[in-house]
């Protein structure tokens, strides 16, 4: 069982959470481990479905990244409700105070909108909701690497990968926010990136049309290497003949983009099992013995607190 000797903020910058007890579990794995825990009012929230009103979530984000006496902050859950709140946040005070922040679904626009305004790293990984059951192993040892590792490391199976060595910055998150932000102040220029893609309740003709948005925009040709987590939605239960799959989108990817390494199989998305990922990292990428690893140096840590 990982220790987190560390001062744990939970804020809830976009939908409220579904059951009313998730904050009181979330707080109860950190305290269990030796963690001190804050909860903004609100977590335990409710209008019209979002945590409180935007200037209340906004409140909560910006209190708890910009309090020196919190080591991790933590959005409660995903949803939708950020990009309401995007041009409010105030992007450079949460840089001076450099806050290891972590989160994934709706944090994905903080995470991209911090990257392009700042050019600071971020996690994409576990809400709190992750942590109300006893999460994935790989999940919760993840997670307790990139917090507190000197070199951040994470590997997964993929025969289709070619040979590789080389480094880009590592951006991307849930593909239907990543999208959305084009065209905004809040998307990052990335050259020579490592982009690294999830969704879910997408079928996969949606997943091609934001895949050509992307490319039309000029943005996949920037890139070093396109990865592909957990898309779960994207076929049928019971595919049929002619039904459009996920792995069509794959194929048509890679004759759109003949040589650019686009590889599934990240485990990352909107299911128990996800590693965590450094935003806007200089990693390293790389293939050995039929797996795809990716390291750093470069990923921001928690200091313990206490023991």
């Amino acid at each position: 069982m990982p220790d987190y000797p560390i001062r744990v903020g939970f804020c809830a910058p976009s939908r409220a959470v579904l059951d009313v007890s998730t904050p009181a579990l979330a707080k109860l794995y950190f305290t269990d481990r030796g963690a001190d825990v804050v909860l903004h009012d609100t977590v335990f929230k409710n209008i019209k479905q979002f945590a409180g009103t935007d200037e209340e979530r906004l409140e909560g984000l910006m209190t708890l990244a910009c309090d020196r006496n919190i080591d991790l902050v933590l959005p409660i859950r995903g949803g939708y409700g950020l990009s309401r709140i995007l041009d409010k946040i105030d992007y450079e005070a949460i840089a001076a105070r450099h806050p290891v922040m972590c989160g994934y679904s709706d944090f994905t626009a903080f995470n991209i909108a911090y990257l392009a305004k700042t050019g600071e790293i971020s996690y994409q990984g576990p809400n709190g909701t992750d942590f109300v059951d006893t999460p994935n192993f790989l999940t919760e040892k993840s997670f307790h690497s990139a917090l507190f590792n000197e070199e951040w490391v994470a590997s997964f199976p993929c025969k289709e990968a070619p040979d590789l060595d080389f480094e880009g910055t590592l951006w991307g998150g849930n593909l239907s926010i990543v999208t959305a932000l084009l065209g905004t102040p809040y998307f990052p220029d990335i050259e020579g990136g490592i982009l690294f893609l999830e969704d879910c309740n997408d079928r996969a003709y949606r997943i091609e049309r934001h895949m050509a948005q992307l490319e039309m925009a000029g943005v996949l040709a920037k890139q070093k290497a396109i990865l592909f987590g957990d898309f779960r939605d994207a076929d049928p239960a019971h595919p049929r003949e002619n039904d459009f799959l996920f792995a069509d989108v794959l194929s048509y990817l890679r004759q759109r983009l003949p040589g650019m390494p686009i590889l599934h199989g990240l485990p990352f998305g909107h299911s128990h099992m996800k590693i965590t990922l450094p935003v806007g990292a200089r990693v390293r990428m790389r293939t050995e013995k039929g797996y795809v690893v990716l390291s750093t140096k470069d990923h921001p840590r928690v200091s313990p607190r206490f023991r």
